[in-house]
């Protein structure tokens, strides 16, 4: 059979899109933006600020997008993740507060979920290497020997001496998951320092916003659809959350024999789930929601709707491989298919 392969690296696509309805031509640019995009992160993120200040702010953001990529690239032997694999079996590596941070959230979430989001998948991520490895399958027997590795419980974190241990020799952790949000969170923070009250971060999926547009009207943001790169399959105003958080099958993937093999892995199993091509959140961001819509892209709709259940007023669309689309109670007559 002919291998059909493609493999994207630049992250979800979120659309931005302006809503101009009842609005003077004047009162849409009564205020100019300083817009920046950078390739970081494996992935596209877009900054775009108002108000005094905003270019100082939107740079701040961006330092801090590059600050947590140096210590969580994996593919970077000198940041700290690298050294903590490089050290497995053999000793603590001392790191800093942020690594902690993520870490300790991290293991919060898989303590939740009972092992489905594992940042010690690592070993795993590292084989399967989705967009670094061509059409890479491993074999059964590859994956099986390498889940006996993967268990957030081992990882030995001092919050105190801000060190990591992983105790076994060949243990990885990926950070993946997490670190994109994490440092999304971080950029707003130093927008809002620097006196920014109207910001959009979009950081491949990962979305939070400062306030409303100059206009008034709330951000209103259109959700990829996961089949059709230029198509939208959802369009939804931010006026009752600041946070919208996706997660899909069409990151990094390839496709071979058929078959489509995204850069999420479940760690209980060692391959890509099957059920869900994407799943997005919106939240308020004092719900502590990170890293929530890749636990539910893993666990699928029925337990991802029982997840959310934890989290009030937080609200999620799932779109099922085979096109179907599921949106929570909360979103009816807020959202537009």
């Amino acid at each position: 059979m002919n291998i059909l392969s493609r493999v994207v690296t630049s992250g979800l696509l979120i659309f931005l899109l302006v809503v101009g309805a009842g609005c003077s031509t004047s009162s849409l640019f009564t205020d100019k933006p300083y817009k920046e995009t950078q390739f970081l992160m494996d992935t596209i993120i877009e900054i775009t600020a108002y108000g005094n200040g905003n270019e100082a702010g939107v740079k701040a953001a961006f330092a801090e997008f590059k600050r947590i990529n140096e210590l969580t690239n994996r593919f970077d032997e000198s940041s700290q993740v690298s050294k903590i694999n490089q050290a497995a079996g053999q000793e603590k590596v001392q790191v800093d507060p942020d690594v902690i941070t993520m870490l300790k959230l991290a293991r919060s979430r898989s303590e939740q979920l009972n092992g489905a989001l594992d940042v010690s998948v690592g070993a795993l991520t590292e084989l399967w290497s989705v967009g670094h490895k061509g059409e890479f399958v491993p074999s059964d027997a590859e994956i099986k020997a390498l889940l006996p590795l993967v268990n957030f419980q081992l990882i030995e974190i001092d919050d105190k001496a801000n060190t990591v241990f992983l105790p076994k020799a060949g243990m990885r952790i990926d950070l993946g998951a997490v670190a994109k949000g994490y440092a999304d969170r971080k950029a707003i923070d130093a927008l809002k320092a620097g006196g920014i009250k109207s910001a959009l971060v979009n950081a491949g999926g990962d979305v939070r916003i400062i306030g409303k547009r100059p206009d008034g009207q709330p951000w209103r943001i259109g959700v990829q659809d996961p089949r059709d790169s230029e198509g939208i399959a959802a369009k939804i105003a931010l006026a009752d959350w600041d946070v919208l958080e996706t997660s899909g099958d069409y990151q990094r993937f390839f496709i071979k024999d058929d078959v489509r093999y995204s850069h999420i892995i479940d760690p209980r199993t060692g391959y890509q789930p099957r059920e869900i091509a994407s799943v997005t959140i919106v939240a308020k961001a004092d719900n502590n929601v990170d890293i929530l819509s890749t636990a539910m892209f893993v666990l699928g709709v029925e337990k991802g709707q029982q997840l959310l259940k934890q989290y009030p007023g937080t609200e999620a669309i799932f779109i099922t491989t085979d096109g179907k689309k599921i949106i929570t109670p909360g979103l009816e007559g807020k959202i537009e298919l």
